[in-house]
């Protein structure tokens, strides 16, 4: 029936018996909707696993759809939506399981007592009959060590008393034979998993039966998906924890890139400034020599030209007061009376 439904539900969609009139307010239901249940989507929902036991938590208030859950696998923001589900669904387990916890620990504390202080059981009808018969010796010793004792007979009253402790230990011996035999057979033990009572040194039957059941598979999904989620997170910050570490390191390494460049730039600025340094340097020289050099050619053609000057005043001097120095009219005088070869 269910099967033929969700096929009408399917073909036909799920409003298909609604009037017209209901149709208008009618809203389709999607897997992103607060009324679908998120841990059903993603995983498990915890009210489903304990049906029917000591533990049922009861229907679950949200909606339980395969077709949404199909829809919600399928769906393009399903990896964005699954630590949503997920940490909703750990939340909840988290609850049971520390519940649990607590009603594991109050097991333990009763098996420690039962150890401690075992309970009287009741005790066969054999061994009560005997019981009645030595107490029912004892006491009528007791009356007659009473009665020696008026008499003053005490020889006799410590024979009857000496059979009067005999008596009381064969009645110890009886009671404490059945409290053992009794804790031997009730030895209880804890189930760490769902914490039931279960009888030690059971048949594997029984044993089996418990294993298998919807309480313990129940709670055993439930710690199993606590810890799946619990060692998912830890993986998850280790790897971000690596990831910033990462991070760092490469930061790290540009920041020595860019002062290592920094310092190959400022290396490099350095010795161009050595280098126009020692091209300046070399140029004061040259300029130096240059100007030595100059300095040198100028003396000398000044030199030359005071020479020159001075004899050309000399001329002028001359040449004005109708004198010529002696040597001059003496040279001049041999150079304009040419010798005439020949001639006599």
């Amino acid at each position: 029936m269910d099967a033929q439904r969700a096929l009408l539900d399917e073909l036909m969609g799920t409003a298909r018996n609604l009037t017209e009139e209901e149709k208008k307010g009618y809203r389709e239901i999607r897997w992103d909707d607060r009324e679908v249940c998120g841990p059903f989507m993603v995983r498990f929902c915890p009210h489903d696993l304990f049906v029917n036991t000591r533990s049922d938590l009861g229907p679950c208030p949200k909606i339980h759809d395969l077709k949404l859950k199909e829809s919600f696998e399928k769906s393009p923001r399903h990896d964005a939506y699954v630590p949503r589900f997920e940490a909703e669904l750990a939340q909840y387990c988290e609850k049971l399981a520390m519940d649990l916890d607590r009603k594991v620990k109050r097991g333990r504390d009763r098996l420690a007592q039962d150890v401690d202080t075992p309970s009287p059981g009741p005790i066969s009808a054999e061994k009560s009959e005997q019981l009645s018969v030595l107490e029912e010796k004892i006491k009528k010793l007791l009356e007659q060590i009473e009665t020696l004792g008026e008499a003053g007979k005490v020889d006799e009253a410590e024979a009857l008393m000496r059979k009067v402790d005999i008596l009381n230990a064969e009645k110890t011996a009886l009671t404490q034979n059945d409290k053992v035999s009794l804790t031997q057979e009730k030895k209880m033990a804890l189930c760490e998993i769902c914490g039931s009572f279960l009888v030690a040194n059971d048949a594997a039957e029984r044993t089996q039966s418990h294993v298998s059941g919807k309480q313990h598979i129940g709670y055993g999904m439930v710690r199993d998906f606590i810890s799946e989620y619990k060692a998912a997170k830890e993986k998850k910050r280790e790897e971000e924890r690596l990831a910033r570490e990462k991070e760092a390191e490469e930061r790290r390494k540009q920041r020595e890139k860019e002062n290592d460049s920094q310092r190959e730039n400022e290396e490099s600025g350095r010795e161009r400034d050595r280098h126009r340094e020692r091209d300046h340097e070399r140029e004061k020289s040259r300029g130096r020599s240059g100007r030595v050099s100059m300095d040198g050619e100028r003396g000398f053609a000044w030199s030359n030209s005071h020479h020159r000057n001075g004899r050309d005043w000399d001329r002028e001097r001359f040449r004005r007061s109708g004198e010529m120095p002696r040597d001059r009219a003496r040279g001049r005088s041999r150079s304009r009376s040419p010798v005439r070869r020949g001639r006599k």
